[in-house]
């Protein structure tokens, strides 16, 4: 029974650990929306950055519903939700399984310009945060309807095509 006690133990423990990391890197990526001024992607102070912003058809939540690297479609895992949050001047992407539990989750500021959106990592945990941070990752994207289709080849040379569906509030 007490090695039981233990692992119980160890699992919440580790529970605890990732929210807390997960609350940490949401501040982060609220306090840099937050501050976005200073670094020259805010659209508050120019009234016709402002105006193209509330016109950015990315602004919202979007889940990955299909995915292809270097042309190989990838199913994604069941029961494992891909998240991406855009707003005006930030994404912040999020993996995590069926229990909560965070895979990967990345964000910083992005560009869109025209069907030309570029995303770079300034903060975030995982591998994939590991391998691109701070170097700019730039896709052709559309829009249509509720799906966004997003492609490109990030600077590991990985080619990707991902198409998102847009979540809709209930």
């Amino acid at each position: 029974m007490g090695l039981l006690t233990t692992q119980l133990k160890q699992v919440l423990r580790m529970r605890q650990i990732s929210m807390a990391v997960l609350v940490s890197l949401v501040a982060v990526a609220v306090s840099t929306f937050l501050t976005s001024g200073t670094s020259g992607r805010s659209t508050a102070a120019d009234p016709k950055k402002a105006k193209a912003s509330a016109e950015n058809k990315l602004v919202g939540t979007w889940k990955q519903v299909k995915a292809k690297f270097r042309g190989n479609e990838v199913k994604i895992p069941e029961g494992t939700t891909q998240l991406k949050h855009i707003t005006p001047t930030h994404f912040m992407f999020v993996d995590f399984d069926k229990d909560g539990k965070f895979i990967d989750a990345f964000g910083g500021p992005y560009t869109l310009k025209g069907e030309k959106y570029e995303e770079t990592l300034e903060y975030g945990v995982g591998d994939v945060f590991k391998a691109l941070k701070g170097k700019p990752q730039s896709f052709e994207c559309k829009v249509e309807g509720a799906k966004w289709y997003h492609n490109g080849t990030l600077t590991n040379g990985l080619t990707i095509e991902e198409v998102w569906e847009r979540v809709e509030p209930k």
